[in-house]
């Protein structure tokens, strides 16, 4: 049978078939092209929403309530979902998080009397869609600003992980491949058993152990190049040469030592210091990755004024965070500053814990700190203990050789404030604080206006704006020499500076070598007064004796406060 268009019936239906043919072959051509796949795919993800990553569980997912009741060892009850709130997953407070983002376990049973006690913990989860290489930076920091808690870290557990709370409220914290967060707690149930829980959550997402590397890295910051050895080296390239060799065995007390020289530079022939912070900031990294506290403050030091790398506010504080938890004294002070200038609801008391930890620690400017608080009443206590207090503090400060708590004290003799009001012993003070301060009593009185604004704003936060008005006095200026050469008197100082650091590197290489790495006040302190935006005026003088291969010489060293 013939169509009216001359073709049979099966011809005409086949015609349709062979256009879809063609179709098909010029389509598997097009998909061919990797530019046409990939649209392709933004096509689907626009129509289906983002892809579900294999490791997106729910937090009830990950850990099961027969593997729970294993590790505690006790019946539980169903497992509940919920949307966490205020979590300190997230990166602001007073958020909301997702259904299934949360998981409830209990062994509390409603309305059934006498129970045993009672073990109940959550599980929370974060999924990152790339990999966040600031998520434990991001975490800490608002452990930090919202809590009373101090991070503990803790090895052995996914890329990265640490614990915060007393031993019967654990939170523990856990970070994966940058794109995984965990938290269990916090509960009273231990820190063995979070951490034996979170295994089983990490082993559900087939990650139980990752080497993902969180946080700053040495990435950028290049080995120092040693000067070629030969019969003509100088003593300065064979000492770094001796140092680096133990350094790179991974000792942090040669770490530390080879930073300071690379820091404190060599003299030049016009008598000129050329440091090299770049050099030194490699190997501060090194040592502070090795647990050694002093290392840390000198790397956040650099940080903050962008010697040798680029200026790093975040860097530079956490730095100093670490230094103080490796109990080095003299960054604690900072950290209190640091915490002071913050204004979260933590940071006043984080300010005050820190200078109590470098007052305990020997430092006299915590004392200080502890006399502006005490002063200000800002440590409890009706008015008479304030000013008996103060006092106190402010002697302790005093007899370190601080300048400013010397003119507290008079202020508070004066006054009578805390003791029978004495002119005498007023103006005595007064004039030992002149004394210590070179006679600059003009730039004491702009840091007592700033420490006693910081002292009020704790109690009134109205009065922070108010600090940029505390006008900068300008600095003396710097005495001249009897010979009219203070440029000579520089140089001097300068060379004996280097030889202190020379010395203490030296030491490092004797077989009893003993100093301090880590923690501690025994550690050396070195001059800062060639950094740049380091105030040398900034209150006391003190002095140290220093070696210079057996020569004994008496250096200015410029105390923080």
């Amino acid at each position: 049978m013939t169509s009216p268009h001359g073709s049979s019936p099966s011809r005409a239906r086949m015609a349709p078939a062979k256009g879809i043919s063609r179709n098909i072959i010029y389509t598997s051509r097009i998909m061919r092209h990797p530019l046409t796949r990939f649209i392709l795919a933004l096509g689907f993800i626009f129509i289906l929403g983002t892809p579900a990553f294999a490791q997106n569980k729910t937090a009830c997912e990950l850990l099961s309530k027969a593997d729970a009741e294993a590790i505690l060892g006790v019946t539980l009850q169903p497992p509940r979902p919920y949307a966490p709130f205020r979590s300190l997953l997230e990166n602001q407070d007073f958020t909301d998080g997702k259904p299934g983002e949360g998981c409830n376990f209990t062994s509390y049973v409603p309305n059934k009397p006498n129970q045993p006690k009672v073990a109940a913990f959550s599980l929370e989860v974060r999924y990152s869609p790339t990999p966040n290489p600031h998520a434990v930076d991001d975490a800490r920091k608002q452990v930090d600003t919202r809590t009373y808690d101090h991070p503990t870290d803790l090895a052995g557990l996914g890329s990265a992980a640490f614990w915060t709370g007393a031993p019967n409220n654990v939170t523990l914290f856990v970070f994966v491949n940058g794109t995984t967060r965990l938290m269990i707690g916090p509960s009273e149930i231990g820190l063995d058993a979070e951490k034996a829980l979170a295994a089983k959550a990490l082993a559900s997402l087939g990650t139980a152990t990752s080497t993902y590397g969180y946080g700053p890295s040495s990435a950028g910051l290049k080995k120092p190049v040693l000067a070629s050895q030969g019969p003509n080296a100088s003593p300065l390239d064979q000492l770094k040469r001796a140092l680096t060799a133990k350094a790179d065995a991974g000792d942090a007390k040669a770490q530390t030592a080879l930073g300071k020289l690379y820091e404190s530079g060599s003299l030049g022939t016009d008598g000129k210091v050329q440091h090299d912070y770049a050099d030194a900031a490699y190997w501060y990294r090194q040592a502070s990755d090795h647990g050694d506290g002093q290392a840390a403050y000198e790397l956040s030091i650099l940080y903050h004024d962008g010697l040798g790398v680029p200026a790093d506010a975040a860097q530079s504080f956490q730095l100093l965070q670490k230094a103080a938890e490796a109990k080095y004294v003299p960054s604690m002070v900072l950290l209190s500053e640091a915490y002071a200038e913050q204004k979260t609801p933590v940071s006043a008391e984080r300010a005050t814990d820190w200078a109590t930890r470098a007052a305990e620690g020997g430092d006299p400017a915590g004392w200080l700190i502890l006399g502006f608080a005490y002063n200000a009443g800002n440590l409890g206590g009706d008015r008479p203990y304030w000013y008996t207090s103060a006092m106190t503090a402010f002697k302790k400060a005093a007899a370190g050789g601080n300048c400013i708590a010397m003119m507290e004290i008079g202020d508070l003799y004066s006054k009578g404030n805390g003791v029978p009001a004495d002119k005498t012993a007023a103006e005595s003070w007064q004039a030992k604080a002149a004394s210590c301060q070179g006679g600059d009593v003009a730039s004491l009185q702009q840091k007592i206006s700033q420490f006693q604004g910081r002292a009020a704003a704790v109690r009134q936060s109205a009065l922070v704006p108010m600090f940029a008005a505390i006008p900068n006095i300008p600095k003396s200026a710097p005495p001249v020499a009897r010979n009219g050469n203070s440029s000579s008197t520089n140089n001097i100082i300068n060379a004996i500076a280097v030889a202190a650091v020379v010395a203490v590197a030296l030491s490092i290489l004797l077989p009893d070598n003993s100093p301090t790495s880590g923690g501690g006040s025994s550690a050396p302190n070195f001059d800062n007064s060639s950094r740049p935006n380091f105030d040398p005026d900034f209150g006391k003088n003190c002095s140290a004796v220093v070696g210079n291969w057996g020569v004994t010489e008496t250096k200015p060293v410029f105390c923080n406060y």
